[in-house]
């Protein structure tokens, strides 16, 4: 029997540096078949070229400039396949990502999705920052609320919707956080399935007023919605990694 079609989105702006080599670890997973949509966002560098180089691995959609949300949906509302995974420009897969994220799919078919651990990797440009970081909590393996280590049921985001394209860095937070809320059955696994690149450019390295109010807005948006719905406060509590992930394979 056929393996279900895995879709792989990737969302890129300005991304000529490290969009390659994240093309390249989706094209070497191990799992069979995949498809591979690259959503370029007004890019104005060399990314369209490297796009171009690569036609008939890749379908490549266009967006002016929208945010990385709004190019998330994009892609997933054109997937082919019954399972949705995402992947950052600058951002690395290992090379049996999909192949383990798969198979709690096979183990639980209730499952709606499913999310592995990160672990963050520094550039050589910023190699005292990661030498000062390297016994702190920030330079560990974490678990992965980003969507680069999500794998998930593209009914799920038609159930209950995509990214918030009014946000620019809290997307991700804001869709975990109302798929908890509204019940969706997740996974977390304990195996190191994503590498989050460190560079001088990440957005992610930046802590910008703009992003602290977008939290913000996302942690009073989730209490309003708790007020409505029941009329109480109820302290959020990520999923926690239950028994059946423990059957997954580590690294």
């Amino acid at each position: 029997m056929a393996l279900p079609l895995v879709s792989c989105i990737v969302p890129v702006f300005n991304g000529e540096r490290y969009l390659e080599e994240a093309l390249d670890s989706i094209l070497a997973q191990n799992y069979r078949p995949i498809e591979i949509i690259v959503v370029n966002d007004g890019s104005t560098d060399g990314t369209a070229r490297i796009l171009a180089g690569m036609q008939g691995a890749i379908r490549t959609l266009q967006l002016d400039n929208r945010g990385p949300s709004a190019t998330r949906n994009l892609g997933w509302q054109a997937a082919a396949g019954e399972f949705v995974a995402f992947l950052d420009q600058d951002d690395l897969w290992h090379a049996d990502k999909l192949a383990r994220q798969m198979a709690r799919f096979d183990a639980r078919p209730n499952l709606d999705l499913c999310i592995a651990h990160a672990q963050p990797f520094w550039v050589d440009e910023l190699r005292e920052e990661a030498a000062r970081l390297r016994d702190h909590p920030r330079a560990k393996a974490v678990p992965g609320y980003t969507t680069g280590a999500l794998l998930a049921k593209k009914k799920v985001f038609e159930r209950y919707g995509g990214f918030d394209d009014s946000l620019w860095f809290g997307d991700a937070t804001e869709w975990f956080l109302r798929l908890a809320d509204r019940g969706a059955i997740m996974e977390l696994m304990p195996d190191v399935l994503l590498y989050h690149r460190m560079h001088p450019a990440n957005h992610t390295r930046r802590r910008t007023n703009a992003s602290k109010e977008e939290f913000l807005q996302i942690i009073k948006t989730m209490l309003d919605r708790k007020r409505l719905r029941d009329g109480s406060v109820v302290p959020y509590r990520w999923p926690k990694l239950d028994s059946e992930s423990d059957r997954s394979g580590k690294l």
